[in-house]
């Protein structure tokens, strides 16, 4: 071309420079922003895991000043089946075992003195009872269904976190649960269509009311025992994200071949940059279909604005060029300028396609 920066007019250098440096700017800080939000929801999911297993520290010792004399109850569970995980519905089924096992007073009955907390118990059946002297154990399985609030910031690419709490109908000054760690597991043949589980554990968590509910017996807030049994899901491969974005793929490989044409065969395309922006907006949907509405801004949304703003900044690429062949009727410069945009614009977009599904998939 023979062309160099310091031997073009101001009125190029200023218009290349101003373009050039819009590109990178925009594209920096926008990347930077959504991947630092997507990075840190991933991160977060190992600290959101340990929290939810532990009780506060001045609960415990409520706890253990008030159940000096309770009944310790070992809880124990084993998952058998996942039957459905509804993100749109926000709600999860599962099928499970779960066990007590105390010493002390049988009329305890902790078969039918529990619930699930934000659970509905669609049946339940009774495998085995056994009262032995001091000794009582009951096996109970239950189809149970769980309102869960997603967390859809990483979106198709995400992982849930689903517990379920098992809660004891007695205060903590007559019940205390401890965790059967040791019996308790999931169905290793169990499967759930989209996600591999990663990891699975079992604790115990108090839960303190902030009120008597009205039992003239309590002077304190009620403090109840909790066992959750805690499954993470990741989503087990990319099918879904491409599925999600397949036609963003398409609307912005069409637009980057409308500037390469305008660039190094002087045509101009700017005609066919719409239908690619309405098919980018209208690609939107297909995800959005599958979530719930009141929808948490993450990758699904980062990615097709990413989208919408590479036809955007490709529209102004092809306009300049245009304008610089026409008004200026410098169709040297007006390929050398195309050339550069056209590199950074393609060098940020397959950042962007990259870099965003990176930071939010958790491998």
């Amino acid at each position: 071309m023979g062309y160099r920066f310091k031997d073009m007019k101001k009125w190029q250098k200023s218009r290349l420079l101003f373009c050039f440096i819009f590109v990178v700017v925009v594209s920096v800080v926008y990347l930077s922003i959504c991947s630092v939000r997507l990075y840190r929801d991933r991160a977060g999911e190992d600290k959101y895991w340990t929290d939810a297993l532990t009780t506060n520290e001045a609960v415990l010792d409520k706890v253990e000043s008030r159940g000096a004399d309770a009944v310790q109850v070992s809880v124990g569970t084993y998952i058998e089946n996942l039957k459905e995980v509804s993100i749109k519905n926000s709600s999860y089924r599962l099928v499970m075992q779960v066990w007590f096992k105390w010493q002390g007073d049988q009329a305890l009955d902790m078969a039918s003195n529990f619930h699930v907390y934000k659970g509905t118990i669609n049946k339940t059946e009774m495998l085995k009872e056994y009262h032995e002297g001091n000794e009582h154990y009951q096996l109970v399985r239950m189809d149970v269904t769980v309102t869960k609030n997603y967390w859809t910031c990483r979106f198709p690419l995400e992982s849930h976190q689903l517990r379920c709490y098992l809660e004891s109908n007695y205060p903590a000054q007559d019940v205390i649960f401890v965790a059967d760690k040791e019996n308790s597991g999931l169905n290793g043949n169990m499967s759930i269509a989209g996600f591999d589980i990663r990891r699975y554990d079992t604790g115990v968590f108090y839960n303190e009311y902030d009120s008597t509910h009205g039992d003239p017996e309590l002077a304190d807030p009620i403090i109840t025992a909790e066992h959750v049994t805690a499954l993470e899901l990741n989503r087990s491969s990319i099918g879904l994200y491409i599925k999600c974005i397949i036609a963003l793929f398409g609307t912005t490989l069409w637009v980057l071949i409308t500037l390469f044409i305008c660039t190094f065969h002087y045509v101009d395309p700017l005609g066919m940059i719409p239908a690619a922006l309405f098919g980018t907006v209208s690609n939107i949907m297909v995800g959005a279909n599958l979530l719930p509405d009141a929808l948490e801004m993450g990758l699904l949304e980062f990615i097709n604005m990413w989208g919408v703003y590479t036809i955007i900044i490709v529209a102004l690429a092809v306009i300049n060029i245009n304008r610089i062949r026409n008004k200026f009727e410098d169709r040297e410069f007006a390929q050398y300028f195309g050339r550069i945009i056209f590199t950074t614009i393609l060098f940020f977009t397959l950042v962007g396609h990259l870099l965003l599904p990176i930071c939010a998939y958790m491998i």
